[in-house]
């Protein structure tokens, strides 16, 4: 069987060199089929969590499924949104047992052009399928391309699958007869919907209606809530009511004289009955006599034979939004790849917002080491002119008179990167200036007033001042990266998860494989965040301890200088040298 658990060198072999990814799809029918299915049409329900939507072109286009020996399946698209990374696929299978079997779904090609088929992807008894998409009008999907009017329901966007029909009680929607839906006296037939019932029903309201000649007709409705399927009056009865706001998979066969009805895959009424020539319009919801049923429909599927227990419960166990049976992995291979690139699969599985936030983080990043970078340099420059001019400091004073050598030039020099030099001068400045009034005021040359050697000190102080804050400006960046990092990744990392969640529940499909690459893409974010901060708190504890001590020396310098100011030009000496 060309489906069946493949051997390691089969498994291992790529369909087509020009497709650059696959995703594994596992089928496990365990417990839905006994017998195995034969061109059966399963839903496989693409999400964030199971496929890397950025290597798919935006139209999906470049999408393929084969088996695991790599022939061809047919399929559609029922909704494809690369943007909201999600997308519904209809897949032709061959076979379908209850064995676990793989098949493939190939992508990132951007050359590719599209191999969408719906009607290949139903085999020649089905003879209508309509799909519910919102914002178009429902049309037949098979070959048949039968006629669709007089719809006077409302469509939404949330059916079971993609999108859905809203009736109430005077809404209904025709098939127009046709060949391809003729059924003739005792034939066969099947018809199946998915179906969620209002909370309020009417007593007995008509889900679906087969009309032929005169008055004969097939009834599938609901009475009191409970399924019934009724053939020119009579009747099969389920035993239990459906729950309202509940999906549900209702499907009639009818053929060799019985007619089945099953709810959510399990046969639960039985009618001995032959069919009439049936001929006429199929309705759905309100048929003339009775009102239609309230609530929701989605995926009305005929055919001209009676399917098998097995197809039926296939259909209804593989459809819903908590079916397991189909279960894409989280991780794609990559062609001639013969290790896993978990970069590439996190970066991958990255959201819109997640990309949004790390782009932002790695600015701050930037920001951040370009602070430190530039800081250590001016540091490094500080610390080497501070100490070439203490050296000049000590050897000027020392060498000059005790009145010149603090405020004349040509004893002392220093880089344009001291602090000290700066602060010296401030000092020296300042000295000059009152020294030079006091002796246009007739004072003593070399004396100053207390006062003014206050006033000095206080020049002296705002230089300081204006010394540290250059020595820390810039750095209320590295505190913004330490602190503000790790809470912008956590941002991301809560969107992500709250994306990647939501993208599971409207698959309907929940699994780890699922869930696990969308989560660890979140995280990611929360990882660049605090990328950003360690190295941001590392570097700026390390600047901090060598500016404190460059301002311990300019403290000192300043403490230092005032003294040294205001004994060389106490009044007392002063005097005495005059």
């Amino acid at each position: 069987m060309c489906l069946m658990v493949p051997s390691a060198a089969s498994a291992q072999s790529w369909w087509n060199d020009d497709w650059g990814y696959r995703q594994e799809i596992a089928l496990n029918a365990d417990g839905a089929v006994g017998d195995e299915v034969e061109n059966a049409p399963v839903l496989v329900r693409l999400h964030a969590g199971n496929v890397d939507f950025t290597r798919l072109k935006d139209d999906g286009s470049d999408l393929r499924f084969t088996t695991s020996n790599g022939t061809p399946l047919d399929f559609h698209l029922e909704r494809f949104d690369r943007q909201a990374e999600i997308a519904f696929v209809w897949v032709k299978l061959p076979q379908i047992s209850a064995e676990r079997q793989l098949i493939y779904a190939y992508y990132g090609n951007g050359e590719a052009a599209g191999a969408f088929s719906a009607a290949d992807t139903y085999d020649g008894e089905q003879s209508l399928v309509v799909h519910f998409a919102d914002g178009a009008s429902p049309r037949d999907q098979t070959a048949n391309a039968n006629t669709i009017g007089n719809f006077t329901a409302q469509l939404i966007p949330e059916g079971i699958v993609a999108g859905g029909a809203r009736f109430d009680a005077e809404s209904r929607m025709e098939v127009a007869a046709s060949q391809s839906l003729a059924v003739p006296a005792d034939g066969a037939m099947t018809v199946s919907a998915w179906i969620k019932p209002g909370n309020q029903l009417p007593a007995e309201a008509a889900i679906y209606t087969k009309q032929g000649e005169g008055a004969s007709r097939m009834v599938i409705g609901l009475r009191g809530g409970t399924p019934f399927v009724s053939v020119n009056g009579a009747e099969a009865v389920a035993q239990a009511p459906l729950s309202s706001g509940t999906w549900a998979h209702l499907a009639v066969t009818a053929g060799e004289g019985v007619v089945r009805l099953y709810v959510d895959g399990a046969e639960v009424a039985q009618l001995a009955a032959q069919l009439p020539a049936l001929n006429g319009l199929e309705i759905v919801g309100a048929n003339g006599e009775l009102p239609g049923f309230m609530g929701d429909f989605d995926e009305l599927w005929r055919a001209n034979a009676a399917r098998s227990a097995d197809f039926i419960a296939l259909a209804a166990k593989s459809q819903g939004r908590d079916a397991s049976i189909v279960q894409p992995s989280g991780e794609a291979q990559q062609a001639d790849s013969e290790s896993h690139n978990y970069l590439g699969i996190l970066f991958g599985a990255l959201t819109l917002d997640a990309w949004i936030v790390i782009g932002i983080l790695a600015v701050m990043l930037v920001i951040a080491v370009a602070v430190m970078a530039t800081k250590t340099m001016l540091l490094a420059q500080v610390e080497k002119a501070n100490t070439a001019f203490r050296d000049r400091f000590r050897r000027a004073t020392a060498d000059a008179g005790m009145h010149d050598g603090i405020v004349n030039n040509e004893h002392l020099s220093w880089d344009a990167g001291s602090t000290l030099g700066r602060l010296f001068e401030t000092g020296r400045d300042e000295t000059r200036q009152r020294l030079a009034e006091g002796r246009r005021s007739s004072r003593d040359n070399f004396a100053l007033a207390p006062q003014s050697v206050a006033a000095i000190r206080a020049a002296m102080d705002a230089s300081l001042a204006r010394e540290g804050q250059r020595l820390n400006a810039r750095l209320v960046l590295l505190t913004i990266a330490i602190s503000g990092g790790p809470f912008l990744g956590l941002l991301g990392t809560v969107i992500g998860v709250m994306i990647t969640f939501a993208s599971v529940a409207a698959a309907g499909e929940v699994n780890i494989n699922a869930i696990a690459p969308g989560i660890a893409a979140a995280l990611l974010a929360t990882v660049a965040g605090l990328a950003v901060a360690i190295p941001a708190l590392f570097g700026y504890n390390w600047l901090q301890s060598r500016i404190e001590k460059i301002e311990t020396d300019n403290l000192v310098f300043v403490d230092e200088l005032e003294k040294r100011i205001a004994e060389t030009y106490r009044p007392t000496l002063a005097a005495n040298a005059a």
